[in-house]
């Protein structure tokens, strides 16, 4: 079987031999965009359009074309133009919708959504985008009322239903989660959503096994989702695996820089590889995105600790306490500074069990509170 540039090189030698063929063109520029060759896919659609005329639909993979390289006002200006032009036109609306929601434009996007599902031109195939911008804006309790009122529509499309499992879970809603992951995952492919949803709840359930096969497959076809290496970093602490679960948490915080919890989990696991010194640069910088998270304040008390440096850590102590009474990264730092703590494996075993909510008040463990 030959490989697709072999196949681009193909479709430029019968290019050659008939310029103007414009269906054969555009089947290279698609080819050439799906491998992510933009000035090839570019040079394909230039030739297209150059045969073909004005032609909204090329004009349309154009916008397509630019959204691929990240230039999204050129190509949202393009979509807009479409639409103007094409006013009743309801994928031409859906398309401006979608580019909104991946320029990170989630407000104006839930604009357009709502203005498609108002005038009942949104089709069955747009929802699993539609809820996605709703839970990009945190409008998780919207986002499952309308699952609610469309509940027929959206058991038939595993995609919608991944989304909604997602959102369920965001919302601490178990039994919904579970219910939408099942429907996510009658789809073939199964929804990445939906397995990403398996991974949370067997986390929930401490089944660091089952986690980690729910998201090995989410990760491989999305390297870039952040929030499943965080996932798998959390498998991997309650496996006591350090080296594995750091890498992890590094993937998650390079991809997710503002998110608390990885950080505090990659801290975790450099402590339990006994680097105290990177654990501290990890705690500091969960401590930098959020000054009044009481967790953050104990983490890093348990940095200055192990550091021998008293007096900050009972300072970072008392504002993790009066932040939240329950802080376990507080009494860990309080173990420390006792002594109760005499050696590296006795904080490692201590560790280890948290992680597993043995030691957690109310059922609480570290692992849970770093998941969210």
């Amino acid at each position: 079987m030959s490989n697709p540039t072999d196949r681009l090189d193909r479709f430029d030698g019968y290019l050659r031999q008939d310029p103007d063929n414009t269906a054969l063109a555009v089947e290279a520029f698609e080819l050439a965009l799906s491998l992510g060759l933009h000035e090839r896919a570019g040079a394909y659609l230039d030739a297209a359009q150059a045969s073909a005329g004005d032609d909204p639909y090329l004009a349309y993979r154009r916008g397509a074309w630019l959204a691929a390289q990240g230039r999204w006002d050129e190509a949202l200006a393009l979509q807009q133009s479409l639409c103007q032009r094409y006013p009743d036109d309801a994928d031409l609306a859906v398309g401006q919708a979608n580019l909104l929601h991946y320029a990170g434009r989630h407000d104006q996007a839930e604009a357009a959504w709502s203005a498609l599902q108002a005038s009942g031109r949104l089709p069955d195939h747009a929802w699993a985008n539609r809820l996605r911008t709703l839970h990009f804006l945190g409008r998780l309790k919207e986002g499952l009322a309308l699952a609610g009122m469309r509940a027929d529509l959206l058991r038939t499309q595993p995609e919608a239903a991944g989304v909604l499992s997602l959102m369920a879970v965001d919302a601490g809603d178990f039994a919904a989660a579970r219910l939408w992951s099942d429907l996510a995952l009658t789809g073939e492919p199964p929804s990445l959503e939906g397995l990403t949803t398996r991974g949370a709840l067997a986390l929930a359930a401490k089944d660091a096994p089952g986690a980690l096969a729910a998201l090995a497959p989410v990760v491989q076809a999305r390297p870039n989702e952040g929030r499943a290496w965080s996932s798998m970093g959390i498998a991997h602490l309650l496996l006591q695996d350090a080296g594995a679960a750091q890498a992890a948490f590094l993937r998650a915080t390079a991809l997710l820089p503002e998110h608390i919890g990885s950080w505090h989990g990659l801290g975790w696991a450099r402590l339990l590889g006994r680097d105290a010194s990177g654990a501290a640069t990890a705690f500091q910088q969960a401590l930098e995105l959020d000054r009044n998270f009481g967790e953050s304040h104990g983490a890093v008390a348990i940095g200055l600790a192990l550091a021998g440096q008293r007096d900050p850590a009972e300072h970072h102590i008392e504002l993790a306490l009066r932040l939240d009474p329950a802080s376990l990264s507080a009494r860990f730092a309080q173990a420390v500074l006792s002594g109760a703590l005499q050696n590296p494996d006795e904080f490692q075993a201590l560790a280890a069990r948290a992680l597993r909510g043995v030691e957690a008040p109310d059922g609480r463990s570290l692992a849970d509170w770093i998941r969210q």
